[in-house]
C-alpha cells in the first residue's frame, strides 16, 4: 500500500509541476504587460514553486526505497494539498 501511495505522491508532484508551470506562464504574461515589482515577485513565487515541486519529485524517485512506509500517507496528503492549492491559485489567476 505504501508503494502505491508513494507512486501517487510522485504523480501529484508532476501535477504540481504542471500547475506551477501554468502559474509561471500566467505571471510572466502579467509581468510583460505591467513591469511592476509586484508582477516580478509573483513570477519569482511561481518559479520557486516549479523548482520546489521538481525537487520533491526527484527526491521521491531517488529515495523511495529509503522512505519508511509509515511516511507515505503523510507525503501523499502533503502533495494533495499542495496540488489543490496550486490549482486554486491557477484558477484564480486565469480569471
Amino acid at each position: 500500500m505504501s508503494d502505491l501511495l508513494m507512486e501517487a505522491s510522485v504523480i501529484l508532484g508532476v501535477i504540481s509541476i504542471a500547475l506551477a508551470g501554468c502559474l509561471f506562464a500566467l505571471y510572466r504574461r502579467l509581468y510583460a504587460h505591467t513591469r511592476t515589482g509586484f508582477g516580478l515577485a509573483l513570477l519569482i513565487f511561481a518559479g520557486a514553486f516549479v523548482v520546489q515541486s521538481a525537487l520533491t519529485v526527484y527526491s521521491y524517485l531517488t529515495t523511495m526505497s529509503l522512505i519508511p512506509g509509515s511516511f507515505a500517507p503523510f507525503l501523499f496528503l502533503i502533495g494533495l494539498f499542495e496540488a489543490t492549492g496550486l490549482g486554486a491559485v491557477v484558477w484564480t489567476a486565469s480569471r
